[in-house]
């Protein structure tokens, strides 16, 4: 897809378009959401949200600034920094299939999927233990389309620093992970 054509497509009133554009970038986005420490429904809440806001703002992303991907990333950044000072020291405690998301994968036997299951959910513990800015960059870094160059621009800082807060980040998660709940 090229985006600077979908863009004007957009532009023009083409709706579907702007379908193209959701379907390219809800994937990558569902997973920064997930991996932020977000529960399915606030994955898909912030993610339609992000979408809404990018439409009815689309006349104000400069290209010269920075890609779609890295503007459009920066509109889900803050939502979801909102969506995490709302919560606040409210403790939510996730059930069943209220991670979010995972990605396709092969069927595992009973007992290894027990063990995922376990592994994602101390994870989603750990990480909903960790401040949002450990969040944000965690989150970011391990998205395939999203490189140190583009995090600092959504993270308005350094690539030095992104690169700081990413070593301290993943510390503080290894440190978070190995202490027992």
């Amino acid at each position: 897809m090229d985006i600077d054509e979908t863009l004007h497509r957009v532009r023009t009133g083409d709706r579907q378009a702007f379908a193209e554009i959701v379907r390219v970038y809800q994937g990558p986005l569902f997973h920064f959401l997930g991996n932020m420490g977000m529960s399915r429904g606030q994955v898909e809440d912030l993610a339609q949200d992000t979408f809404l806001r990018a439409w009815s703002n689309l006349g104000r992303y400069a290209p010269e600034l920075g890609r779609f991907s890295t503007w459009l990333f920066t509109i889900a950044r803050r939502l979801a920094l909102n969506e995490i000072d709302r919560a606040g020291n409210r403790s939510e405690m996730l059930m069943g299939n209220d991670t979010a998301p995972d990605l396709p994968c092969e069927r595992s036997l009973p007992h290894e999927a027990l063990e995922q299951a376990r592994r994602r959910a101390a994870l989603h513990r750990a990480l909903c233990q960790l401040p949002a800015a450990d969040r944000t960059v965690l989150a970011l870094a391990y998205l395939r389309e999203v490189d140190l160059a583009e995090i600092a621009r959504i993270e308005a800082c350094s690539v030095g620093a992104i690169k700081t807060r990413l070593h301290r980040a993943r510390h503080r998660l290894a440190q978070l992970l190995e202490s027992p709940p």
